[in-house]
């Protein structure tokens, strides 16, 4: 059945589904070390948490105008220069980086991914059916968490050789890869049918204007009733996915965990999220993609508060823990992200997409460094907040019915009524 839809889709999602892998390997086993590389360089957690907070504010900065941007340039060619800059050159610093200064600066850089996130979204989805959307997020994500079965591989040649001299070699061996693969994706995907009407429409407008547009639209989203709790599922779930980025340092320092366990935890999520795709969703499939949303919240919240009770150095209710929230926080951005682009129209995906991830980043500025505060003072408290948070943003995804809003069937410019 995986096959079969795969086949179904157009180029676009094809071509960049195969060549996923080339970012998911080397990217998911860097993200998921990226707090014991920290520390094994020295920072402090305080320092860890501030530096996720400039590199927030920084995505901010650059996410006001990452929709105004993929409008003018294009989806295919926003995305072909940010993510050499997010990722290609900061792999290479991040490979020989050994101070504070080094990893501010590859953060620094990798916030313009926020360019990426919107230009490379609608790349994969615009000439995509409605219908067919969920399966092409599916899909990315699968690639992306299945990577993760090489991280006890990993985690083996770091118990041998230690985590700074093993992440240095899969961050420089990870630019080369996500090189190849930018150039390679940009050579065989081909811009999308609004992007070249986007293109057209924007060729001589300001790029100011174009942010004053986005602004625009989400403004006039905030009162639509249809919209508005999934906007605000998709801002708060951003904010637990900051606090959660002490996961693996709590796991390690404070229950115990040696690094070789810990480095089963992408393998069992990977597993976890292959058999929730092929095994559990298939017996399901005539649910809609609110039902999934709500459900992934409720996994994600009974897995966050089965976290706190986690005994030191228990595996087996780690791996049950694991596989729950495997399950939710696949579920999560695959039905949300699609859900949220289905209830967009045509052409205003990419200014209603940019301003929300806009509003996902101011919000989230101060989260980096608070939570370093909060891990500082005192560990669990952290993990008790993300729990409350998940519980309470479940009341959120109620009221999300079946309903979709008026779609925008022409591009809209500054000034104009839809």
């Amino acid at each position: 059945m995986i096959f079969q839809k795969f086949r179904e889709l157009p180029d676009n999602p094809r071509y960049s589904i195969w060549l996923e892998p080339l970012w998911a390997i080397p990217g998911t086993i860097v993200l998921f070390y990226a707090p014991l590389y920290m520390k094994g360089a020295g920072l402090s957690d305080i320092q860890i948490g501030l530096i996720n907070s400039i590199n927030l504010y920084f995505a901010f900065v650059f996410q006001m105008f990452a929709g105004a941007v993929t409008n003018k340039w294009g989806r295919k060619r926003t995305s072909l220069i940010f993510d050499l800059v997010a990722w290609s050159v900061p792999m290479f610093i991040w490979a020989f980086s050994n101070n504070f200064w080094l990893f501010l600066i590859a953060y620094l850089l990798n916030a313009t991914n926020k360019f990426v996130t919107v230009a490379f979204n609608l790349l994969i989805i615009e000439d995509v059916k409605k219908q067919q959307r969920s399966h092409v997020f599916a899909m990315m994500n699968i690639i992306i968490i299945s990577a993760g079965v090489l991280a006890p591989l990993a985690g083996g040649v770091i118990s041998k050789y230690g985590i700074m001299p093993t992440l240095s070699v899969i961050y420089f061996a990870g630019g080369i890869s996500m090189t190849i693969m930018f150039v390679l994706r940009n050579y065989l995907t081909k811009e999308t049918e609004a992007g070249k009407v986007m293109i057209e429409a924007n060729s001589n407008t300001h790029i100011l204007r174009g942010v004053l547009q986005s602004f625009r639209l989400f403004g006039q989203s905030l009162r639509d009733r249809q919209i508005l709790p999934i906007l605000l599922i998709t801002i708060i779930s951003n904010i637990i996915l900051q606090m959660n980025f002490f996961q693996v340092i709590y796991l390690k320092e404070e229950l115990g965990f040696k690094d070789q366990m810990i480095s089963w935890i992408p393998f069992i999520t990977a597993i976890a999220t292959i058999l929730v795709y092929s095994v559990v969703m298939p017996r399901m499939r005539n649910q809609s993609d609110e039902f999934y949303v709500k459900l992934s919240l409720a996994l994600c919240a009974i897995g966050s508060l089965l976290f706190l009770f986690i005994p030191s150095g228990n595996t087996v209710m780690l791996c049950i823990v694991t596989t729950i929230l495997a399950a939710g926080m696949f579920l999560l951005p695959t039905y949300r992200d699609a859900l949220l682009m289905n209830r967009l129209g045509k052409y205003e995906k990419a200014d209603m997409f940019s301003s929300v991830q806009v509003v996902m980043s101011i919000v989230a500025i101060p989260w980096g460094y608070i939570s370093g505060l909060i891990y500082a003072y005192k560990p669990s408290l952290l993990f008790i907040l993300i729990f409350i948070s998940y519980a309470s943003v479940i009341a959120l995804a109620f009221p999300m019915g079946r309903k979709t809003r008026r779609l925008v069937e022409k591009p809209l410019m500054i000034g104009e009524e839809e």
